[in-house]
């Protein structure tokens, strides 16, 4: 039987929608003793707009923040607001009180959130409408405001609790026609904070590398290279691990470790050496929510089933060590045996913090003969600067219409366009090279493979995908054609050696579904013809390696570091910048505004901003525990000037 994690319960005590949330999070013995207290005053400028779309009506609210979506729920308008605290504050307090408030009666129905699996959204997805909710007179949502709290790593680097308040301006009575609404909103946030002030991170040593010992003098050149460049790195044998820390599988005995060195010497960046053993065969799971008999290093799934994904590798779960009361957040809250647990069959729900304390990457190889390749990549590319690189200026998009226009652009280029305007902020002489399916008639280039691979062979520091996929491919629609019917061509992993880009490396972003499933072997994939064997969504391709890891295990050429799903990516029928899309695009806003130079911490910092800027529903738990980064953690993004 699991052992049981103690647990201290947050209880979020609301009061007629307009009274005090408490909080008690006694998550230490010291005694706390200062008083602290922020407040905010949020005023809207307008009641609420209605504007009329598809039989239903939108509703907008001057300073929202973002929209409240959930699957086939009406869309609201929301404000969220996060407050960083000292981790280890107690006695948490929120006072959100509403004020000016009317109702409005609407003209229609408000309009329900159509958010679909990129593979299965299109312009002719119907709206669904959730019964319970449209067929109520009950006020959605039922209070004005909700809390939610947790523990992170900040933007500076430094642990701390963070307690995030979501204002709803709108709640919609559906069978009344009308909704209520509010003008502003008065918060106030009371803790005490802890006697013992949280430290800055980043002390004792930085990266620590964890391996099969088998890899270890093959990775002594990137742990010598790192040091050598101030990134103070250390190595530990899987099997050392194993042998020395106590936990519930494989996962959670390299999780405890990873704990015990963030605690003690303050490490920030984690990465994880090793995929699978063999690329021709591997039974991939040995437990519903673990890897290891056929891992070189232990994979973690989580339980949420989406659509045909019951469980996604994810390696987020090793970097989120904490949640807000102070403990060890094992991701098993219930003790259950099955981690992560949302709406899992024949499984209770699980509480888990999806804040990272520690930056982690992985690089997925099979043999050593995969880690050198990838330790000559790392090291050449950061042993220049930027300013050696006349390459790194180029940015390469690559999109079509996954699945409908946006702002008078194809979504996929219009995701392009903005990645590339936010990193832009960043390198102002960055220049924008566009494989657009918009671009077919005017003669420019299209996402087409000899594009693409001519796109990338000629250098680039960064290129964004952003369409459809699985493990073996990347690919898009044609601005005028119609999914699933008129693809533009794409590129597929055995096109990976037309890519001849040598030491011209870019950090690439996948926008797809399943592009980085990092466990995928040949004869699985093979047996896997008509998803009834095994659930590797490879259609029957006898599949060696996924199209994310692809790039980056390349020989001569290919990435230097990518993302990509696991399981499926996610939209919704409006704006393309949310879900899937709205964490790779938060990607490149770590680079262009919060001026962030390291891969992981670049990754990391990504999924913080979108838990703290949304509400997280099992879809957007869904998409940020799915979504993989290859390459090295630390990785100096552009390298290091001489």
């Amino acid at each position: 039987m699991k052992k049981f994690i103690p647990i201290l319960v947050v209880c979020i005590l609301v009061l007629s929608g307009l009274g005090a949330a408490a909080f008690t999070t006694n998550v230490s013995n010291k005694q706390a003793t200062i008083a602290k207290n922020e407040s905010t005053s949020v005023l809207f400028s307008s009641q609420p707009v209605q504007l009329e779309k598809d039989g239903f009506v939108e509703i907008s609210v001057d300073g929202a923040t973002t929209n409240l979506l959930v699957p086939n729920r009406p869309v609201l308008p929301i404000y969220v607001k996060t407050y960083q605290i000292p981790f280890g504050s107690t006695n948490i307090q929120v006072v959100c009180t509403p004020k000016d408030m009317g109702t409005l009666t609407l003209t229609n129905e408000i309009i329900p959130a159509r958010i679909a699996p990129l593979s299965k959204m299109s312009e002719r997805t119907e709206y669904v409408k959730d019964s319970s909710i449209y067929g109520s007179a009950e006020f959605y949502p039922s209070n004005w405001y909700s809390v939610d709290l947790g523990a992170g790593r900040n933007e500076n680097d430094v642990e701390v609790t963070f307690v995030k308040v979501v204002c709803y301006p709108v709640r919609y009575s559906p069978l009344n026609n009308e909704v209520a609404y509010a003008g502003g909103f008065d918060i106030d946030v009371a803790y005490t904070e802890p006697m013992k002030q949280p430290k800055s991170l980043g002390a004792s040593y930085d990266m620590v590398i964890i391996a099969p010992a088998k890899f270890q003098s093959a990775l002594q050149p990137l742990i010598d290279h790192k040091n050598s460049k101030g990134v103070a790195t250390q190595f530990k044998s899987v099997e050392d691990i194993l042998a020395e820390y106590t936990g519930y599988d494989q996962p959670e005995q390299i999780k405890m470790f990873i704990k015990n060195e963030y605690d003690n010497s303050n490490i920030t960046y984690v990465l994880l050496v090793g995929g699978l053993k063999s690329h021709i065969f591997a039974k991939d799971k040995d437990t519903r929510s673990a890897g290891w008999k056929a891992w070189w290093v232990p994979a973690r799934y989580v339980s949420m089933p989406q659509d045909d994904d019951e469980g996604c590798l994810s390696d987020l779960y090793y970097g989120c060590l904490y949640n807000a009361t102070g403990v060890f957040d094992s991701w098993d809250s219930n003790g259950d045996g099955v981690y992560a647990a949302w709406n899992a069959p024949g499984a209770a729900k699980d509480t888990f913090d999806m804040n990272p304390e520690v930056y982690v990457a992985r690089l997925a190889c099979t043999n050593e003969r995969e880690v050198k390749v990838v330790v000559k990549k790392i090291i050449t590319y950061e042993s220049t600067g930027p300013e050696a690189k006349p390459w790194y200026k180029n940015f390469v998009g690559v999109g079509g219409k996954t699945f409908a226009f946006f702002e008078g652009k194809p979504d996929g280029e219009y995701l392009n366009d903005l990645a590339y305007n936010l990193t832009k902020h960043a390198i102002p002489d960055l220049t924008l090279t566009t494989c657009y399916s918009s671009n077919r008639d005017t003669g420019g280039r299209t996402p087409t493979p000899k594009d693409i691979e001519k796109s990338i062979t000629e250098g680039a520091g960064f290129v964004d995908f952003e369409g459809h996929g699985n493990p073996y491919s990347w690919n898009t629609i044609w601005f005028d054609g119609v999914y699933p019917v008129n693809w533009t061509g794409g590129l597929n992993v055995f096109l990976f050696p037309r890519i001849r880009n040598g030491d011209m490396l870019p950090v690439v972003v996948v926008g797809g579904c399943h592009n980085a499933l990092y466990n995928v072997s040949m004869i699985p994939a093979f047996l896997d013809r008509n998803r009834t064997r095994t659930d590797y969504f490879c259609y029957g391709v006898p599949l060696p390696v996924c199209f994310s890891w692809g790039l980056v295990v390349k020989t001569s050429g290919g990435a230097i570091a990518s993302t990509g799903c696991t399981g499926y990516g996610f939209g919704n029928g409006g704006d393309p910048n949310t879900l899937s899309g709205a964490l790779e695009m938060n990607f490149f806003w770590q680079i262009g505004y919060n001026n962030v130079t390291n891969l992981a911490k670049a990754h990391s910092q990504a999924i913080s901003k979108f838990i703290n800027e949304n509400v997280i529903d099992q879809t957007g738990a869904f998409c940020i525990t799915n979504w993989a980064l290859f390459g090295d953690a630390s990785l100096k993004l552009g390298g290091y000037s001489s």
